[in-house]
Order: structure tokens, then sequence, then C-alpha cells
């Protein structure tokens, strides 16, 4: 007899009550349920056999935990967490209403260029969080890419199916005798060579959906129709991995709808499709304010907002804050800096997805050298209008670009 649980309707696991099935896959099942606490239900992602207490389990339970604590508007919500007393695994996070980007666009043809970065830039703001973790997606594709009514987009299945797959691995076993992790289409090069995914494989699979999106072609497939070259590899994944590892991606200008591209644009795709990660963005938040900058400079989709930095020996300094993910600190590499020797390298990161929402600050220290309001911050807040932030001896105010 089969161990693997599939729920109706009606019927109860643990605390939650299943109103609905949502989707079901290899490893596990998501339901729309009733759950103390949430007036309009949420969602219930359950493995559809018990999982073994072993060693891939308890890692994917550490990284379940982190997972709990990303809390921007980008990603998804994790609530609760943890092993059913049948053995089987849970996550309640939040239900979402909209669809996935594969649902919500024809991939067919090109999406608008503004609205295409916009997307990905929302995602790149999403996978910031948790590459600061230390947690790499492994399987970004368009089905992992939700879009709210609002067209808000939401990063979701942030690499779960370590909780649901033993092994380790999401996908199919392929030919060169070994499991793939994700998804062949949009797999990265360096699969091939080792099994060490970094954040800048997330930012390969990201550069390939935005170049589908704007060309409305398979990345190294430009002469035939996205959905036919979907279906006729669908399951096939050694040419999309034979593509990755040797085939170089035609420029964005060969296709008519993309000459009048900003040349930025094209050149930050490409330079996204390297096959040697080191030679990538090395970060979802660097896309991100690559990205951002393009939007507002070149698209003037995201109007940026100013920060007037008060300097603790007098006067200011007025610094362009665009959309992304900011590092706050003394190091070379902060894109907002502020010079003491008090302040750590990396102090704490603002990040912004554009007017007309609000940043949040994540603070990287707990010594109270962190203040909004003149009250000490250690964990993630999301920032008010008037707000007046605290940076060791540095104050920072931000004018938003509507009055």
């Amino acid at each position: 007899m089969s161990d693997q649980l599939e729920l109706t309707p009606g019927q109860r696991y643990e605390d939650y009550e299943v109103l609905e099935v949502l989707g079901r896959g290899a490893f596990a099942a998501v339901y729309r349920v009733r759950a103390p606490g949430f007036e309009h239900g949420a969602a219930l992602k359950l493995s559809l056999r018990p999982v073994g207490d072993n060693d891939a389990f308890r890692r994917a339970l550490r990284e379940i935990a982190i997972l709990r604590t990303l809390t921007n508007n980008h990603v998804v919500r994790v609530h609760a967490a943890g092993q059913g007393r049948d053995g089987r695994i849970f996550m309640l996070m939040d239900y979402l209403e909209g669809q996935q980007l594969d649902e919500f666009h024809d991939f067919d043809e090109p999406m608008p260029a503004a609205q295409a970065v916009w997307m990905i830039h929302q995602a790149c703001l999403g996978l910031a969080e948790a590459h600061a973790h230390g947690i790499v997606h492994r399987d970004v594709k368009p089905a992992n890419l939700w879009v709210e009514p609002d067209h808000n987009v939401r990063v979701i299945d942030f690499g779960l199916a370590r909780a649901w797959d033993t092994v380790g691995t999401i996908g199919s076993e392929v030919t060169i005798g070994r499991l793939l992790i994700g998804t062949p289409h949009y797999s990265q090069p360096e699969q091939l060579y080792n099994s060490r995914l970094t954040p800048a494989s997330d930012v390969y699979s990201l550069a390939v959906v935005l170049y589908e999106l704007l060309t409305g072609r398979c990345l190294f497939f430009p002469d035939r129709s996205f959905s036919a070259v979907r279906d006729e590899l669908r399951d096939d994944p050694v040419p999309w991995l034979t593509a990755h590892r040797s085939t170089l991606p035609h420029p964005l200008e060969i296709f008519p709808q993309c000459r009048d591209l900003p040349p930025a644009l094209g050149e930050l795709v490409l330079q996204c499709l390297e096959k040697v990660p080191d030679l990538r963005p090395q970060s979802a938040g660097v896309l991100a304010n690559a990205l951002g900058s393009i939007l507002h400079y070149d698209f003037g989709v995201a109007v940026a907002a100013m920060l007037r930095i008060t300097l603790p020996w007098g006067g200011y300094e007025d610094k362009l804050l665009l959309p992304g993910s900011h590092r706050v600190g003394s190091g070379r590499d902060a894109e907002i800096p502020l010079h003491d020797p008090a302040i750590k390298a990396v102090h704490a990161v603002i990040e912004w997805g554009g007017w007309p929402e609000l940043p949040q600050l994540r603070p990287l220290v707990g010594d109270g050298s962190i203040t909004v309001n003149d009250v000490a911050v250690t964990h993630r807040i999301q920032l008010q209008r008037d707000d007046r932030l605290g940076i060791g001896r540095f104050r920072i105010d931000i004018q938003y670009p509507q009055g």
C-alpha cells in the first residue's frame, strides 16, 4: 500500500482544513487551507510521503528556518513549518492571488521592454534578501515567479525541493550520469562541471527569463517560436544542457523588436549569461541595482528618491537612491558610503522597489548603532514616509519623488 498522501477538500492535516487543491508535483502538494489566524486562508505545502530523519532533511529544515525570516514584498512569506506527526514536512505560506508568469504572459510574444525589466527587477529584490542569507533558489523560472493582480512579482518555491526530495535535488536524471538541479530550460552551465550553485547561478536563470520576455524567443533557438521549442524539448534535457554549456546567446539587437533597446540593457543581459559564474553579477542585489539604473535613466519608469546624509562633522551630502538593494557602510563596495572607522564595511542594507513602495531597512549589526526615529533597531523594518535613519553618527533622511 502506498504511503503517498493526497488530501481533498474537507479533510484536515494537523490544524489545517483543506479548502482547495492548488497543485501537485513529484514531491509535494499545495492546498488552500483554513488556518488559525488567517482570515482569508493560507497555502499549505505538504510532502506527499514521510521524510526520513537524515542529513539532507536536517539541512532542509535549517534552510526553511532562514526562509521564514524573509519579509520583503517580493517573496512568498513562510509563516510556519515543521514535521507532522506522520513524518511529512509541511510549510504554511501566504495564499497568493494572481498567476504564474508563464500564465500571465504569452512567451511567444515579446513583453514591452520596460515592463519586462520591471518584472525581473522585482524578482531580483526578492532574491536579494535570500542571497544575503546564503540561500540560492536553484530553480528560477517563469513558473516560480508569481504575478499578483497589481503586477507585484513574488518569487515562490525557494529551493524547497530539498525538504521534499531527500536526495537533495530537483528535476530528472539526465544522460550525463548525474542529477540535474532545477529545470533544464533555465539551468546554469556550471551544473555540468560541479554541483555547487551560488547566487550568480540564480542571476543566470533570471537573465534567461528576461531574454525570453524581451525577444519572444527561447534562448539559443532564435528562429522558432518559444512554444514550439518548449514543447519539442519538454522531456529531453540534453539539448538544453548542451546549449547552456557551449552555445553563445545571440545579442538582443538581432531581433527587430529589440533594436531600440538601451545598449546598457543588452550588455547587461549578455553579462548575466556568461558561462563562467565569476563573470556575472554576483548576486540578485547587484543585478537589481543595475536594472534599477536602467529603469530610471533609460525608461523613466522608476523615479529615484534622494538621500540627504547629515555628516557628523557638519554639512550634508545628497545621494540618489535608485530602486534596488543598497549596502550602507564604510567598505569600498558599499553603495551608500559612510566614511567612519566605527561603521562596519557593510553595516546595513536599504532595499527599495521604487515609488510608491517604501523602503525596508535591514540592519546587519545589533549593537544599537542603527536607529529609526532615535529608536534602536536590530531586525528588518518597513520604513515609513517621514522616518529618519541613524547609522552611527550619521543621519539619513529620504526625500521621495512625489509630494
